[in-house]
């Protein structure tokens, strides 16, 4: 589970971080459901994944994620930040990891994420040139070992 919300927390805000300003032609702006069955997951999948960015500005990233996990629990998950600042995502009101994003092009960037735990997960977020698909590749590593994993999302 604590790896599916640190990829979460990294895909939400790369939907945020990956335009300049929120308007009509923001290609990012929107809700988003993971297709799980076209997602390269570590077990155990969550049941559902919604995500919808709320800005995405060079100056504030502001997503919800609304996410029931393989026993059917569900969880909000919330970050309101700025690109090239580390800021705290919130998991069901509670502090989580400390999330920092790297615009790279219109279309493509990075992330680095600090759990407490010790945990860290490193991201590539890709949007398709028809802006219906989100590809998120990360790379985490714990005390469990060392995972990697492909979510894709496809706009709704």
């Amino acid at each position: 589970m604590k790896t599916r919300i640190i990829l979460f927390f990294l895909l939400g805000c790369s939907l945020a971080l990956s335009q300049a300003g929120k308007t009509a032609a923001d290609p990012w702006a929107g809700t988003y459901k993971l297709d799980i069955a076209k997602s390269k997951l570590q077990p155990p999948a969550p049941r559902e994944e919604i995500v919808t960015v709320d800005a995405a500005t060079k100056t504030s990233v502001k997503y919800s994620i609304a996410n029931t996990d393989a026993e059917g629990k569900a969880h909000t998950i919330t970050y309101d930040g700025k690109p090239g600042t580390p800021a705290t995502a919130m998991m069901d009101g509670q502090e989580g990891a400390k999330i920092t994003y790297h615009w790279v092009s219109a279309r493509h960037f990075t992330g680095e994420e600090h759990a407490p735990d010790g945990s860290t997960t490193t991201s590539k977020v890709d949007l398709s040139k028809d802006h219906k698909t989100i590809t998120v590749y990360a790379h985490s590593k714990s005390a469990r070992g060392v995972s990697d994993q492909t979510f894709i999302y496809v706009r709704q």
